[in-house]
Order: structure tokens, then C-alpha cells, then sequence
């Protein structure tokens, strides 16, 4: 006797069916998924990467300040300290020399808000520097201090409230954007240290007026 038709195409249809995995043997990738332990994210959120550079930069400045109030409590340092904050000015004046040769020379395309400040500061005071010799002024020129703390620290003061408000201040750790930080922040508080000190005469007259 010869099959029906239907019976046929069951047949058929049996044959050609694929064979669906047993689950016991090949488990689902969703089962996988749930005994699977949860990744870690290695690089962190971006708001917790780290302190601002602005911290350690003040963290600097007040181990600096707290070691010059020590001396001057022990009797080893007059106040107000005009030749120790000279001799200051002069050190940050070379460092800022130097700045527009390291940040051209290290070929990034985008800067940090300190390094934009070490970038300034050097730029102005090579700026000044090339005017007085243009002048022919060789004898009165202070190549490291030529605009003197006043200038410089409220012409620093606008460029770091400009790069603020401009969101430059991003999480840079590297030692450009901290030194140019450190920059700042002391040519700032030398031009309100003198503003503040001198009062028109007084020892830190002849340094807050140039």
C-alpha cells in the first residue's frame, strides 16, 4: 500500500527539520550572560579621575607659604619679605622665558588653561623684552621681570578668568598644565601682595609701582 500524501510530506518535513540543541548541553547566551560575573570599568568616570590641577597647584603654593611664615616666625626672614619675593619674581620670570620654547616643542594640538598661562607669561615678557631692545634701552632692561608683579599678575588674572569661562580648566595632569598653574597663582598673589602691602610707600613701594 502506498502512503498517503500527508504522510509524505511529514516525512519530509521530519527529515529536513534541524535538530534544535539540547539546553542542557548548549546553554543560551542569556543564561551565560546572567553567571557571567559584571565587567569592571577600567578607565573610571571622567568624574572621578582625579583632583583638579588647580588643587595641587595650591597645595604648593601653601606648603610655600607655610614654610615662608615659619621662617619669618623663627626670625630668619624680615617681613614684609621684599628680596626673598624679588628673588621669586626673577626665578618665575626665566621659567616663563622658557615656556613658549617647551610647549612649541612638544607638538601638541590642543593645550590645557596652564599651559596657556605659561604660554602668556613668557610671550609677555619676551614681547617686552624685544620692545626695549628695539629701543636700544639695554641698561634699564630686567629680561626675567620687565613688566613688574602688578602687570603681569592682573594681565595673568583676565587670561585665567578668560580660560575658565571658556572651559580650558579640564583634568590635565601632566607637568606643563601644573606649572603653568604654579605660574599663576603666584603672580597673582604677588600683584595683590603688593597692591595690599605697599598702600603707595612702605619697603614694597618701589616693587608694586614699576
Amino acid at each position: 500500500m502506498r502512503p498517503k500524501k500527508d504522510e509524505v510530506e511529514v516525512r519530509r518535513f521530519r527529515l529536513g527539520r534541524r535538530r534544535e540543541p539540547d539546553p542542557r548541553f548548549h546553554p543560551r547566551e542569556d543564561s551565560l550572560d546572567a553567571l557571567m560575573p559584571p565587567k569592571r570599568n577600567n578607565g573610571g568616570s571622567p568624574s572621578g579621575a582625579g583632583a583638579h590641577p588647580l588643587v595641587t597647584a595650591l597645595l604648593v603654593v601653601g606648603a610655600l607659604g607655610w614654610a615662608l611664615a615659619m621662617l619669618v616666625h623663627r626670625g630668619m626672614l624680615a617681613w614684609p619679605p621684599v628680596r626673598l619675593l624679588s628673588s621669586l619674581a626673577t626665578v618665575a620670570g626665566c621659567l616663563a622665558l622658557v615656556g613658549p620654547v617647551i610647549l612649541a616643542r612638544s607638538g601638541k594640538a590642543a593645550g590645557s588653561l596652564g599651559e596657556l598661562i605659561w604660554m602668556t607669561g613668557g610671550l609677555l615678557i619676551w614681547i617686552f623684552n624685544l620692545e626695549c631692545v628695539v629701543r636700544g634701552d639695554f641698561r634699564s632692561i630686567d629680561w626675567a621681570t620687565p613688566l613688574g608683579p602688578r602687570a603681569m599678575g592682573l594681565i595673568i588674572l583676565a587670561v585665567l578668568l578668560a580660560g575658565l569661562r571658556s572651559g580650558l580648566a579640564g583634568r590635565d595632569w601632566s607637568w606643563t598644565n601644573v606649572t603653568g598653574w604654579a605660574l599663576g597663582l603666584f603672580w597673582v598673589g604677588l600683584a595683590f601682595a603688593t597692591w595690599a602691602l605697599a598702600s603707595g610707600s612702605g619697603p614694597l613701594a618701589g616693587l608694586a609701582l614699576r
